[in-house]
């Protein structure tokens, strides 16, 4: 079975080219254009890894993860691995995403292959 991917970032660019990218390797990829949609897919869905835009419009996504990771604990599930992804330098909210022990923590424009090989290391 395929493993899950959620997609949590605001601009159609790289959402269309993270898809594309793990699609090709036969990740089940789902999206969501913003935090209040990723934790709702998260009550409903189970996934393998997030891969999390800080900076979005409303809820960043260091905050998504925070309340998806409350409502695991909640429920005593497992935390979901996360690889954040930023276009910026912002020291307060790459300390509270730093917080959360990403997987990874990657910064605009990033590498594609550089990118699939930490997901796939995290998801092998």
């Amino acid at each position: 079975m395929a493993k899950k991917i959620l997609i949590m970032d605001d601009e159609e660019l790289i959402i269309k080219t993270l898809s594309k990218l793990l699609e090709r390797e036969n990740f089940e990829i789902l999206i969501a254009k913003n935090g209040q949609d990723a934790i709702a897919m998260a009550d409903e869905e189970e996934f393998d890894l997030i891969v999390a835009d800080i900076r979005m419009p409303g809820m960043n996504g260091v905050r998504a993860v925070e309340n998806i990771y409350d409502s695991l604990q909640k429920n005593n599930l497992k935390k979901i691995p996360v690889i954040f992804i930023t276009g910026y330098a912002d020291e307060s909210a790459e300390g509270q995403a730093k917080e959360l022990k990403p997987v990874g923590y990657i910064y605009k424009p990033f590498n594609m292959p550089d990118l699939l090989d930490v997901v796939k290391e995290v998801l092998k």
